[in-house]
């Protein structure tokens, strides 16, 4: 597990625990979390192992790039497209690579983000439960405040624009979370 946060700037700083084959914990912080919500958080990671949800980011990654080109390929060489930006006699590449990723791909590319921000956010969810299976929701609940507030998080967002922008939950709907599901 690699726990770090950024260098820089206060307000640009955020906390970042990912699965690696490297440990990193910082000891020269003030604040910080303690040994258990240090566990805790990594239960959660371990919860996006066991559950899969790097694998299925990937194969969702790998399927949208197959789509793309295919999408390009059968785009490039229709005449209607052209046409249909006043290129009646030839079709420059250059053209068509700006008609197709500006006009056609935007909407798509924004569907897109829309569906893997909501699915980001279930695997959170999804991943907090995991660690409250491990027997670290107390532990995970007094992290994630701790993360948020050295991260400059506030806890409170609109529930739309949240749902569009953010892939991970905010902080009060996760902690709801973590209180409401059921204890195993």
């Amino acid at each position: 597990m690699w726990w770090s946060e950024g260098e820089g700037q206060r307000w640009t700083q955020h906390s970042l625990a990912v699965l690696l084959p490297v440990v990193r914990v910082p000891l020269n912080k003030k604040q910080g979390c303690k040994n258990e919500e240090v566990l805790a958080v990594l239960g959660h990671e371990l919860g996006h192992w066991k559950l899969g949800h790097t694998v299925k980011n990937i194969i969702i990654s790998q399927m949208n790039s197959f789509l793309c080109f295919f999408l390009f390929a059968v785009l490039i060489g229709r005449k209607e497209l052209f046409a249909a930006f006043g290129f009646f006699d030839s079709q420059p590449t250059l053209i068509g690579l700006l008609i197709i990723f500006q006009f056609i791909f935007s909407p798509y590319n924004e569907v897109l983000s829309f569906c893997l921000t909501v699915l980001s956010r279930r695997f959170e969810f999804q991943a907090d439960a995991f660690a409250k299976k491990l027997g670290k929701a107390k532990d995970l609940y007094s992290a994630l405040i701790k993360l948020n507030k050295d991260n400059l998080g506030f806890p409170v967002s609109d529930w739309l624009f949240s749902m569009w922008h953010y892939s991970h939950p905010p902080l009060l709907e996760r902690l709801q979370a973590l209180k409401n599901s059921k204890q195993d």
